[in-house]
C-alpha cells in the first residue's frame, strides 16, 4: 500500500526533502477509516522513527566529539533542510488523525499528547525551535571544550571529578577551586546564550498564545497530572520534612570529615553527582578497564534478572556504550533510544566506582525502559514517555543494583557497604538540592526580565541555597555560589528537573518492595516499563508498585524508611569493624606467643 522506507537512519540522512516528501504525501492522501488506520499508523510510525533516530544519532555524535565541525554541519543541514519540513508535514498528519476521530488499541494517551502538540504548533515557531537547538549545541560545545592545567598536564575538566572526592581536604579544595575557576571563565559566553535562550522561549510561548514560557512548556512536557502550584506545595513539604533531616546528615558529614564548617568542596560538585565519602581513607577507586567493567555489569544484572543481563550483553555487542573520559567530550550522562534499531545508547564518563553507581546504574535503568517497550507497535507509544516515570526506571536500578556490588566482584563487601551508605545519605541530601533547582527555574520564567540580569540571577540562586541547603559555608567563595546555576539542565532542558525528585520517591518505594520480594518486584518493574507511554503517570507508578505522591505523608514515610536503612547499614559496619579489630588483636596475640616460644627455645 505504501512505498518502502529506508532500512536505516544512515540511509535516511543521505536523502533530500524531495525524496522524503512523497512518503508524507502518501500519508496525507490516505482516507482514514477503521480498515486503513492500522497500516497508516505503522507507516507514519516507521517514518517518524527514521526522523527521530537520525536526529538522535547526530546529537550523540556531537556530544561524543564537540570539536568536530563536520558533525555540526551535518546536524544543521538536517535541521534546516529536512526537520523543518517534517514538522510542517507532521502537523498535517496529526490534524488528519484527530479529525478522523479514530484511535488504535493502546493509543488513547499518545493521541491526547498528539492533540497537545497540534494545539501548540505554530508555523512561526519552527525556526525558533531550530534556533533553540542551536543555542543548546553552542552550550554543549563550550562545555565540551573546557580543559584545565592540573599537575603539569592539560586535561578535560571532567577529569577533576574524582579529585573532588579525594579524602585529602587540601587536595580536594585545590581540585574544586581549579574546576570552578575554569567554569567561571566561560560565564559571560554562557550568559549570552542564556539570555538568547530566554528570549527565544518567551517568543515561542507568545506565538502559541501563552502569557509565559512555563505555561507553554508545561503542555510541551505533557504535564497533565500536576501543576506549578503542586510543585510549590512540594517545596514546602520538602522544607518541612527533608531539610531538617538533611541538616542532621550534613552535621554528621561534618563530624566524620573532622571539620568545623562544611565547605563547597565537602559536598557533591553538582546535585546529580557524588561527594567525597566521609568514611573513606583513600581516593575513589579508579575504573581502569571499561571492557571488564561492562562484562561485570552484565553479570551483575543477570543476578537480578536473566533478561536484564541479556539486555546489557546486547548493548555491549552493539557498541551501545561510550564511557571513557576524554577531551572534547560533552559533560554529563544520558541514555538515548535509537528508534529504528530499537536499541539504547549510553553516554557518560565513568572514572570511579562511585560513578558506576551514580551514573552507570542510572542510565542502564533507562536502557531497560527502551528494551521493555520494544513490543509496542507505534513509536508514539514508546517515545512519549512521561519523564517523571522514566526517571523511576533509572533511579530504581541505582538502589537495586547496588545490592550486588560485592557479589558480582565489582568491589569488596566493606567498600560496597560504604558506597551504599553514601548513596542513601546523598539521596536525602539531594532532594533539597533538586528542589532548589526547580524553584530557580520557576522564578526565572515567572520573572523573565530579571532573569536577563546576571547579578539578579546570582542573588536568587544564592537565596534559594540558604533556604534549601542552609548548612554550607560559602565564605570567600560567594562568586562561585552565585554562579552555581550555570548548569546543563537549565540550558538544555528547561523544567526537566523536578522529575528527579518525584522519581527518587517512587524508586525508594520500589526498592523497599524489592527488599521484601525481589522476583515479584522485578517482574512488576519490567511490566510497568513495557507499558511505555500508554498509561497516565499515576497508573505507571501503580503498575510498578509505587504511589505518585509528593506530600508530607509520603515524604515522612520515605525519610523514615531511608534513615532506618542507614542505621541498619551503620550497625553492620560497626559489627564488621569489631570482628576485624578482634581478629587483629588475636593475630597480634598469636604472634606474641610465637615470639615467646622462639625465645624459650
Amino acid at each position: 500500500m505504501y512505498h518502502p522506507l529506508p532500512q536505516s537512519s544512515e540511509a535516511f540522512e543521505a536523502l533530500h526533502w524531495a525524496e522524503i516528501e512523497p512518503w508524507y504525501r502518501e500519508l496525507t492522501e490516505t482516507t482514514l477509516a477503521p480498515d486503513t488506520l492500522e497500516p497508516w499508523l505503522r507507516q507514519w510510525s516507521r517514518l517518524s522513527a527514521l526522523v527521530d533516530e537520525t536526529t538522535t544519532r547526530l546529537e550523540i555524535a556531537i556530544t561524543r566529539n564537540t570539536a568536530d565541525e563536520t558533525l555540526s554541519q551535518r546536524q544543521q543541514r538536517f535541521q534546516d533542510e529536512i526537520f523543518t519540513q517534517v514538522q510542517q508535514s507532521d502537523q498535517q498528519i496529526k490534524q488528519q488523525l484527530l479529525t478522523s476521530g479514530l484511535s488504535a488499541e493502546g493509543f488513547a494517551l499518545p493521541l491526547s499528547k498528539l492533540q497537545t502538540d497540534a494545539l501548540l504548533f505554530r508555523a512561526e515557531n519552527v525556526s525558533l525551535l531550530n534556533e533553540e537547538k542551536q543555542l543548546v549545541q553552542a552550550y554543549v560545545s563550550i562545555k565540551g571544550a573546557q580543559t584545565v592545567q592540573w599537575e603539569g598536564k592539560e586535561i578535560p575538566i571532567v577529569l577533576l571529578y574524582p579529585h573532588m572526592q579525594d579524602p585529602d581536604r587540601e587536595f580536594r579544595q585545590r581540585a574544586w577551586r581549579t574546576f570552578n575557576e575554569r567554569k567561571l571563565e566561560d560565564r559571560e559566553a554562557l550568559f549570552e546564550l542564556w539570555v538568547k535562550g530566554l528570549q527565544v522561549r518567551q517568543q515561542m510561548a507568545r506565538n502559541a498564545g501563552y502569557n509565559n514560557y512555563r505555561e507553554y512548556r508545561w503542555q510541551q512536557l505533557y504535564r497533565f497530572d500536576y501543576t506549578p502550584d503542586d510543585c510549590k506545595a512540594f517545596y514546602k513539604a520538602v522544607q518541612q520534612v527533608v531539610v531538617p533531616v538533611a541538616s542532621q546528615l550534613a552535621q554528621k558529614r561534618r563530624k566524620l570529615l573532622g571539620v568545623e564548617r562544611l565547605r563547597p568542596w565537602d559536598i557533591a560538585p553538582d546535585p546529580l553527582s557524588s561527594a567525597v565519602d566521609p568514611r573513606a581513607s583513600s581516593a575513589p577507586r579508579a575504573i581502569e578497564d571499561i571492557a571488564v567493567l561492562l562484562s561485570t555489569l552484565a553479570d551483575l544484572f543477570r543476578q537480578i534478572d536473566p533478561a536484564l543481563g541479556d539486555y546489557v550483553e546486547t548493548m555491549i555487542k552493539e557498541q551501545g556504550f561510550d564511557l571513557e573520559a576524554r577531551a572534547n567530550k560533552a559533560p554529563g550522562g544520558y541514555n538515548a533510544p535509537l528508534e529504528v534499531k530499537q536499541l539504547p545508547f549510553i553516554f557518560g564518563s565513568v572514572m570511579t566506582i562511585q560513578q558506576v553507581v551514580w551514573l552507570l546504574f542510572h542510565e542502564v535503568g533507562h536502557a531497560f525502559h527502551t528494551f521493555e517497550a520494544r513490543g509496542l507497535p507505534y513509536v508514539h507509544q514508546r517515545s512519549m514517555l512521561p519523564m517523571e516515570f522514566a526517571e523511576v526506571a533509572s533511579t530504581s536500578m541505582e538502589f537495586i543494583a547496588s545490592l550486588y556490588l560485592s557479589s558480582c566482584g565489582l568491589c569488596s563487601k566493606e567498600e560496597a557497604r560504604r558506597l551504599r551508605l553514601q548513596q542513601m545519605e546523598e539521596a536525602l541530601l539531594s532532594l533539597p538540592a533538586i528542589i532548589r533547582g526547580d524553584a530557580f527555574q520557576h522564578w526565572v520564567y515567572e520573572n523573565p526580565e530579571q532573569a536577563q540580569d546576571l547579578e539578579a540571577v546570582g542573588r536568587k540562586w544564592a537565596e534559594l541555597g540558604r533556604r534549601f541547603e542552609p548548612d554550607l559555608d560559602w565564605s570567600e567563595w560567594e562568586g562561585a555560589n552565585s554562579n552555581g546555576w550555570l548548569y546543563g539542565h537549565f540550558f538544555e532542558a528547561p523544567f526537566y528537573y523536578i522529575e528527579y525528585a518525584f522519581a527518587l520517591i517512587g524508586a525508594l518505594q520500589i526498592w523497599r518492595n524489592y527488599l521484601r520480594d525481589p522476583q515479584g518486584t522485578i517482574q512488576q518493574y519490567r511490566q510497568a516499563l513495557a507499558l511505555g507511554a500508554t498509561r497516565s503517570l499515576p497508573e505507571l507508578y501503580r503498575a510498578a508498585g509505587a504511589q505518585f505522591a509528593f506530600d508530607v505523608t509520603i515524604l515522612q514515610e520515605t525519610v523514615q524508611f531511608v534513615t532506618g536503612k542507614i542505621e541498619e547499614l551503620e550497625q553492620e559496619m560497626e559489627e564488621s569493624q569489631a570482628i576485624l579489630d578482634q581478629s587483629r588483636t588475636s593475630c597480634r596475640g598469636e604472634r606474641h606467643s610465637s615470639q615467646k616460644c622462639m625465645q624459650k627455645r
